[in-house]
């Protein structure tokens, strides 16, 4: 860090002497000052500029770091004419390619590092020839970097070789290649499974790190004879084979899989130290173990393995050199005598984690220089009285054990700094317990059993600076507990069972702090408290009250979670700088309760109950330092006595400092008409409100009059608000439901000074003239609710100033503009809500400023004309009236010129407005048009909607507008020429009299044509039938037909299955009114689907019907109509145009994909929809008048004998 500063101050100075190169800084190189050194920093999706452009002695450049921080691109210049470069840092830089003659002319380069390369990159042989003197390469966390197999061919002088967390799987290596210089080389973090054919290329290699890889077992031999460190942990080794070169110094092979310590370790006659941690090594008891060869052994790491004993025997040539022994986490459950009687030069040993149970006498050698002892979570329940003696400890861990008492056998470490007897069973301290330690610096009693401090125990620790108390069951200090510390600095009592502290600190005159949190005091008293206390931390107990701190010299102070209930200033010590309140139940802060605190700093308020917090109550005078104060998380409200809170505070004052809420992103407050939340961070002025029942307004002089303009009195039933200027002053008036009985809203009772007036639910039923006169300052005026249903002429006058004027929500029926009289200003109108059906044309003549209009949820059948000018107006809303639809209005005009007997029709403008319109209309999505279609047809007052059927309540028809607009010229309205071929009638005279001409021409001619062909058929029927009755019986032997006479008003055809609705819901009804119908499969023939046969009875019946019925289902589609007799007798009727054919349509049938033949019969007849709610009327008027009918008893033969002499019987198979 210090030679980075140091790089940034001399780029300033070497910026004054010479031009640097583009997206580069320079600046003196550190290690050579007459050269200079370049950072360069590329933009995201820049291209790099060569270096040299522009720099006048390239050659003096010694180092480059380049810094990209994205995707770019190396010319194969960049580097061109640096031929005195030594370091090059490339980091970041997301190259696709790297040009082959990028690196050509640093052949002086000695260390190239490359990181954080985020693409994929190859490094080719080409790439890497020219830097022949390079030393230091590194290629670190670059993952898609690939290396070539002939690297260290290509880098002869190469010393220190750096590919750590690349996540390369295999290094290359051609076998020619072997790199004699090579000393340092790191491997680490990457997915390496083997490395013995790289080994064999670095023969000169002194340290291996193969650390975080996934080795499975290493050979390091006679390939690298001079290795002398090798860090290989976090793998999967299980074993090591082969011997290791004897140079091995430092071994690092912790977590991994060893059950037994190799013996190739155990050969090394040179190592000094060993990490074995973290596997699952266990020592054989049975005295075959082997020792370590070394007699140089310093440090020997055993944690975490499971080992139950001590390895002594593994020691037994090192013991004299030994200094640091780690056996924690293992399953040693005790330590024998003598254990370490030899180890002279042992400074730390680690037994912490295991299972012992005691700690014998005669462990260690006669005159030891241990310094640290770890026996700490074990199952120690005693020590030996001479266990400890003659130790020169500076640190003792008995921490975690079952002692129930602190051992006597620490009186004998005359030497100890710092005792940890903390989670253990000590009830009671002795006296004099420590006195014999008079170097004692640190003692860590927490998370026993205590219960009390007694006089005597810390007599003699003149050198005590902390004690950990914690976690225990103090209730009481006796005075003179601490009279003999005088440099005890620090005391930790919290999570005791402490009320009070009375004078059990006060002996204790060189505290600096005191932690007493998590205990019972009800009441803080400073006097308590010794005067060189600084600290204190009381959270989490039960403080609700200060006392006066008049001689405390406390700086910081920590009351969080107690059930304080206010503050004040005597509360509070003077030369405080931080003091923490929050968590509290604070709901009122004196004034001038900061005004003495010069030192503060900070206050913390927050999650506390604080309503209102003025200014006076935090501002300090003569402060020193600007103050800080958190207030998140309390119920505030935005009142005007808060203003400050908009702003940080700047008094005029020389001797005052501001004020500065640093949580406003969090804290809020609470609006004080609609109670809705805002951030202190959003707060305006106007949101700072003061409710009020009277209020007069400053330098008023009226105010002891009844009727004064700058008295403001509340009217009963409101709730009246104003900001601190008196700039605004809102009234909110809401319907009583406790007030009986009801009575009349006196508008006059309103403040006069009032800029925004509320009235929701009152009872208001007319507002007469004057109503609101005199009330120069009012805005904003909301009449919501009050089953208004009239308003008088000039019931606003005189609001100059009025803006927004809202009368949703009421009973009104009419507007006639007067009411606006001298109300220029209004921009917003609401009116929806009311029973408007119309509005006048000139109702918004006196509204020139209007820009906002609202109408929805009223009657409105037609766009009311008053909206057609209104220059000023931006939206209006319109949903929820029932608009009617209709085509545009000069097609009327058009009917009406072409009929002059017509009947004139009422012209619906909302289409045609909303076309021009829409742009201005809030919810164009949800206008609807809306029609009445029962009543269109009652009062003959029908638009083009008329005929849809209805879709809501079985009378109104429903259509989006959009939908109406988009289907206008396509399918709803159709555009109607006024004249053949577009021109006027008055044009075509001409072509009229010839067309009429032609026309009268051709239908003589047809009517000729039509005679001839008649007498020929009447001819050739009178020679093929006999004279015979007619009647509809099927019985053998019947009489020939004769020519067929009425006998019927209407033949039915429809299916079998479907014989049962068309009889119910078609035919009965028909026959209720004296129809006389002749039913397909009731008084028809017979048939059979696989015989397809011509059946003259069939043609009969139907000739002797008036009309045809023909119900269409789709059974009658999928049977009937698919057989020759029903298919061609149909045809042969529907042929006659003296017959009339109905078709009446079922459900899933749809006209536009029947048949050919069908379709031709639809398409010349009548077509009803049986689900119209229309279908009998139209119905009726389609049957023909009912005429006379002729009835026979007289029987007939076969009814097909005709036809099937003719064209014969056609077999099912063949049709």
């Amino acid at each position: 860090m210090p030679i980075l500063l140091l790089l940034y101050i001399l780029f300033g100075i070497a910026a004054g002497f010479e031009q640097c190169p583009k997206q580069c800084k320079c600046a003196p190189d550190p290690i050579q000052p007459t050269t200079r050194l370049l950072m360069c920093d590329i933009p995201i999706g820049a291209s790099a500029l060569p270096i040299a452009h522009g720099y006048s002695v390239p050659s003096n450049i010694r180092t480059v770091f380049i810094t990209c921080r994205g995707p770019t691109s190396f010319p194969h210049d960049l580097f061109h004419r640096l031929t005195g470069l030594h370091h090059l840092k490339i980091e970041g830089c997301g190259i696709s390619q790297l040009p082959t003659k990028l690196f050509d002319d640093l052949a002086a380069l000695r260390k190239l590092e490359i990181e954080r390369i985020p693409t994929a990159i190859e490094l080719t042989d080409d790439l890497l020839t020219p830097l022949t003197r390079l030393e230091k390469f590194s290629v670190t966390y670059s993952p898609n970097v690939e290396l070539p197999s002939r690297l260290l061919c290509h880098l002869p002088h190469l010393q220190v070789l750096n590919l750590s967390a690349n996540a390369i799987p295999t290094l290359r290596r051609d076998e020619p290649c072997v790199a004699q210089q090579l000393l340092i080389v790191d491997l680490s973090r990457n997915r390496l499974e083997t490395i013995e054919q790289f080994l064999r290329g670095v023969p000169a290699i002194r340290e291996l790190s193969v650390a975080h890889n996934q080795l499975s077992t290493i050979a390091i031999g006679a390939e690298t004879p001079f290795i002398q460190h090798l860090e290989a942990e976090n793998n999967r080794l299980i074993e090591m084979s082969g011997k290791l070169p004897d140079t091995l110094v430092h071994v690092n092979i912790a977590s991994n899989s060893f059950t037994e310590i190799p013996e190739a370790i155990f050969a090394l006659p040179n190592l000094v130290s060993l990490n074995i941690s973290a596997n699952r090594v266990a020592y054989d008891a049975s005295g075959n173990s082997t020792a370590f060869q070394s007699k140089e052994l310093e440090s020997l790491d055993l944690s975490r393995n499971q080992l139950t004993v001590v390895p002594t025997e593994w020691l037994e040539n090192c013991e004299h050199s030994v200094a640091h022994l780690h056996f924690e986490r293992n399953l040693i459950d005790g330590i024998a005598r003598g254990s370490f009687a030899n180890a002279t030069n042992l400074q730390t040993l680690d037994l912490s984690g295991n299972k012992i149970r005691e700690f014998a006498a005669q462990i260690f050698p006669a005159s030891p220089i241990l310094t640290s002892l770890n026996l700490g979570d074990n199952a120690l329940e005693r020590l030996a009285s001479d266990s400890l003696s003659g130790l020169k400890l500076d640190t003792l861990d008995l921490s975690t054990n079952r002692f129930v008492e602190v051992p006597s056998a620490i009186g004998d470490v005359v030497k100890l700094k710092n005792v940890d007897l903390s989670r253990n069973r000590i009830a009671k301290l002795a006296a004099n317990t420590f006195s014999k330690i008079a170097d004692l610096h640190h003692i860590d009693l927490s998370h026993n059993q205590l219960q009390s401090v007694t006089a005597n125990v810390f007599s003699s620790s003149a050198n005590l600076h902390t004690l950990d108390l914690s976690n225990n069951r103090i209730s009481l200090i006796f005075k003179d507990s601490f009279a003999q510390c005088p440099k005890l600095k620090k005391i930790i009592l919290r999570e005791n069972a402490m009320n009070s502290l009375d004078e059990g600190l006060l002996e204790a005159t060189s505290l600096r702090k005191l932690d007493i949190s998590g205990n019972s005091i009800v009441v803080l008293k400073w006097a308590s408290f010794p005067e060189s206390l600084e600290t204190i931390v009381a959270d989490r107990n039960q403080i609700n009250l200060l006392t006066a701190s008049s001689r405390s010299k406390i700086k910081t102070v920590s009351l969080r979670e107690n059930r304080l209930n206010m503050l004040t200033s005597e509360q509070i010590p003077d030369s405080v700088e931080t003091f923490d309140a929050a968590s509290n139940r604070i709901a009122h802060l004196a004034k001038g309760a900061l005004a003495h605190k010069s030192q503060l700093r900070k206050i913390d308020l927050s999650d506390n109950e604080l309503e209102i917090v003025e200014l006076d109550a935090v501002r300090v005078v003569e402060a020193v330092h600007p103050v800080e104060v958190l207030l998140a998380g309390n119920p505030l409200e935005c009142s005007c006595q808060m203003t400050w809170l908009l702003q940080d505070y700047q008094s005029n004052s020389a001797k005052s400092t501001y004020v500065a809420v640093k949580d406003h992103a969090n804290a809020t407050c609470r609006h004080a008409v609609d109670g809705r939340t805002i951030s202190l961070r959003n707060l305006k002025k106007d949101d700072m409100l003061c409710r009020y029942s009277q209020v007069c307004e400053p330098e008023c002089i009226c105010c002891q009059y009844g009727n004064c303009d700058c008295k403001s009195v509340c009217p009963a039933s409101c709730r009246c608000f104003r900001d601190e200027s008196f700039d605004v002053n809102i009234v909110r008036c809401e319907r009583n439901e406790t007030l009986l009985p009801k009575r009349e809203f006196v508008v006059s009772e309103l403040p006069v000074s009032a800029t925004e007036i509320m009235l929701s639910g009152v009872v208001l039923p007319q507002l007469r003239t004057h109503s609101f006169i005199g009330r120069l300052r009012l805005q904003k005026l909301h009449i919501n609710g009050t089953g208004l249903r009239s308003i008088q002429p000039k019931a606003f006058h005189t609001l100059p100033a009025l803006q927004t004027l809202d009368l949703s929500g009421n009973s009104l029926h009419s507007l006639s503009g007067d009411e606006f009289l001298k109300t220029p200003q209004i921009l917003q109108l609401f009116l929806n809500g009311n029973r408007f059906t119309t509005l006048s044309r000139g109702v918004f003549e006196k509204l020139p400023n209007l820009k906002f209009l609202t109408l929805h949820n009223n009657s409105f059948e037609d766009i009311p004309a008053a909206l057609s000018n209104l220059p000023a107006i931006r939206q209006i809303s319109l949903s929820a009236n029932p608009l009617r639809c209709d085509c545009a209005a000069q097609q009327t005009r058009f009917r009406l010129s072409n009929d002059g007997f017509a009947p004139p029709m009422i012209e619906h403008n909302a289409v045609e407005w909303m076309f021009h319109n829409r742009h201005l209309v809030v919810d164009a999505p949800k206008v609807e048009c809306v029609e009445n279609v029962t009543r269109a047809f009652i009062t003959n007052d029908t638009t083009i909607l008329s005929a849809r059927p209805p879709n809501v309540n079985g009378d109104i028809f429903v259509m989006q507008m959009d939908e109406f607009l988009q289907n206008y010229n396509v399918s709803i309205c159709v555009q109607i020429s006024s004249g053949f071929f577009g021109h006027e009638p008055q044009n075509s005279i001409i072509f009229i009299v010839l067309a009429v001409s032609c026309s009268l021409l051709l239908c003589i001619f047809v009517i000729i044509g039509v005679s001839m062909v008649r007498r020929s058929h009447d001819a050739i029927n009178q020679r093929r039938y006999k004279a015979s009755s007619l009647n509809c019986s099927t019985s053998a032997g019947s009489s020939p037909l004769p020519m067929p006479l009425l006998s019927y008003h209407a033949f039915v055809s429809y299916s079998k299955k479907d014989e049962k609705m068309v009889i119910d819901q078609l035919c009965r009804p028909l026959e209720d009114d004296d129809y006389q119908l002749c039913l397909l499969h009731r008084d028809g023939p017979t048939y059979n689907s696989n015989l397809h046969a011509i059946s003259d009875e069939l043609i009969a019946q139907m000739e002797a019907s008036q009309c045809l019925i023909l119900v269409l289902t789709r059974h009658f589609l999928d049977n009937e109509w698919k057989t020759l007799q029903i298919k061609t007798s149909h045809q042969l009727f529907a042929k006659n145009r003296a017959k009339r054919v109905i078709a009446v349509l079922g459900d899933g049938v749809d006209a536009n994909l029947l048949d050919d033949e069908l379709g031709q019969i639809l398409r010349k007849h009548t077509r009803i929809d049986m689900s119209s709610h229309l279908f009998w009327t139209l119905l009726h008027s389609s049957l023909p008048s009912r005429m006379p009918l002729h009835h026979s008893t007289s029987a007939h033969d076969d009814s097909s004998q005709v036809y099937s002499d003719i064209y014969g019987i056609v077999p099912s198979d063949v049709v």
